[in-house]
């Protein structure tokens, strides 16, 4: 057996780096790129500006690059706080199709997968695929119970392109943070790694059959169809699904002559999208017109779940934060949220508070059916670009979503009622949020918090001690607070006594639900402060 040892693998991936760099050097230089490649790291003496770097001839590039490059342009395509309309414009022309690979190669990759002769499990498999893309592509077939299905099969071979691929883009978003500022803002690290993720789920084909089964149970109790899988066929390589017999979605006007109420298919389609984001946590990312099946009697399916997106409770908490600022008219409250999505950078709080305060003025008046939310977003991205405030993926991913589920229903329907689908939502969130299981969870968590208190009752008793033996109180300040606590109270007329008293009461009843002891020490100094500010009146 001829294997090869670890340095020669090196070796030849070292070999097989350089060739890769050289043709990414030639495909800069065929679009007029060569200053861009140059500040990349990627060879040549010229140093052109960023400026020369068109939309078109990036997009061009990426799509010379190969599936992976594409896929990572067709994120980038999403996130709107980051770049501009012409870039965004230009990469979401980027299409994930390719010239579909020839039946004698994908048969042999099928049954390998599912571990046998194609005639052992299927009546018939279609030789022509229906779709072909950079990852897999998808053939019709029959199962033996005379099941029409689909089976998408991963190209073979995908692995290695994928893998080599990634590592050259993280080289080269390594080098570009460090060499040109606007790609630095951009956190590139933290895009690649979310972007290795999302390729990885992509690969593995059994996970969107997993994700559809989640979901769909989700989605069952809503009256939406998603697909059912065939497990003892479905791998990482292959899935079989069943197919949903029904009119796509980009075909509005099929669905409009077979008289379907397609205000009924607008609501259950915002019902769902909302629901999934809001109260499953997981959701469908990517639910295009292509994605979504009529049936006749108005009711929807979705499918293809390659692209999943994932909101945790704790951004769930972070985006209700956000809506009670922006209802309470409270452009700080917005502000703090922003920044703990950013990362607390450096930043004009006063022009950004007066920036968002116009905008949230600008729609206060507007009726809830008349909201546009394109717009809103637009506006809102501009403002983020302008302050160089990044969104967390997981978020920009959930805004990308919701602003492809507005554009498919004011396509369907431009008079639809948002306010009438947000309204029994917003009921529904108030009425969990409340509820008895709510409260028992976060009595647990009082309980949980109560013996961590009484854990650490010796240091802090030892700690009370040193602050009565000495007479100080140590306090540590982050600068960056101190000159943001500047900016606030330079921000307002007059100074309110009573307002750290009242802070402290909040902040006492915050805290009460996760650290008591502090809680009780929060209220404690709000109490003394107020009989202090009365003895002193007094």
């Amino acid at each position: 057996m001829n294997e090869r040892t670890p340095s020669e693998t090196s070796i030849s991936r070292a070999i097989g780096e350089r060739e890769r760099f050289g043709q990414i050097v030639g495909i800069f230089g065929r679009h007029g790129l060569r200053g861009l490649a140059s500040r990349l790291g990627l060879g040549g003496a010229r140093d052109e500006e960023m400026e020369t770097a068109r939309p078109e001839a990036v997009v061009a590039v990426l799509r010379d690059l190969g599936p992976v490059a594409v896929k990572f342009g067709q994120i980038l395509a999403m996130r709107s706080d980051l770049l501009g309309p012409d870039w965004i414009r230009a990469l979401s022309a980027l299409q994930d199709r390719v010239p579909a690979l020839p039946f004698d190669r994908v048969r042999p990759a099928v049954e390998e997968a599912i571990g046998g002769p194609l005639d052992s499990y299927f009546a018939s498999f279609d030789h022509e695929p229906i779709a072909a893309a950079s990852i897999a592509q998808v053939h019709a077939a029959t199962l033996p119970s005379g099941e029409r299905v689909i089976v998408k099969v991963r190209r073979p071979g995908i692995e290695r392109t994928v893998d080599a691929d990634l590592r050259l883009l993280r080289r080269l978003a390594r080098t570009a943070e460090k060499r040109i500022p606007e790609i630095a803002r951009m956190k590139p690290d933290e895009l690649l790694r979310y972007f290795a993720e999302s390729l990885d789920r992509e690969m593995d084909l059994s996970a969107e059959g997993r994700a559809s089964d989640s979901i769909g149970a989700f989605l069952a109790g809503l009256g939406v169809r998603t697909a059912r899988f065939e497990w003892e066929l479905t791998g990482r390589r292959v899935n079989v699904q069943g197919r949903l017999e029904a009119i796509p979605a980009t075909d509005l006007a099929t669905a409009r002559e077979r008289g379907i109420d397609l205000t009924k298919v607008a609501r259950t389609y915002a019902q769902a999208v909302l629901r999934m984001i809001i109260f499953n946590g997981q959701f469908h990312a990517d639910p295009h017109p292509g994605n979504v099946l009529i049936f006749p009697d108005g009711s929807i399916g979705f499918i293809d779940f390659g692209a999943v997106g994932t909101l945790l409770p704790r951004r769930r908490e972070e985006l209700v934060r956000l809506a009670l600022a922006i209802a309470a008219d409270d452009p700080a409250g917005v502000i703090d949220v922003l920044m703990v999505w950013a990362g607390d950078p450096p930043v004009d709080r006063i022009r950004l508070e007066f920036e968002l305060a116009a905008l949230i003025d600008e729609f206060r008046n507007v009726v809830l059916e008349q909201v546009d939310l394109a717009r809103i977003f637009n506006q809102v991205f501009g403002l983020l670009r302008d302050f160089e405030l990044a969104l967390p993926p997981d978020l920009a991913l959930v805004l990308r979503t919701l602003l492809t589920a507005e554009g498919f229903v004011r396509r369907i329907d431009p008079s639809f009622d948002i306010g009438g689908e947000l309204a029994p939502i917003a009921r529904q969130l108030v009425s969990q949020r409340t509820s008895p299981a709510r409260l028992a969870r976060e009595g647990r968590k009082l309980a949980a918090a109560l013996g961590r208190a009484a854990l650490s009752a010796p240091e802090l008793i030892g700690q009370v001690e040193k602050v009565a033996r000495t007479g100080s109180l140590p306090v540590s300040l982050d600068p960056r607070t101190i000159e943001q606590l500047g900016q606030r109270r330079s921000s307002h007329v007059r100074s309110d006594p009573q307002l750290l008293p009242a802070a402290l009461i909040v902040a006492g009843a915050i805290l009460a639900g996760t650290e008591p002891l502090l809680g009780l020490v929060s209220g404690s100094l709000a109490v003394g402060l107020l009989v202090f500010g009365r003895v002193r009146k007094s």
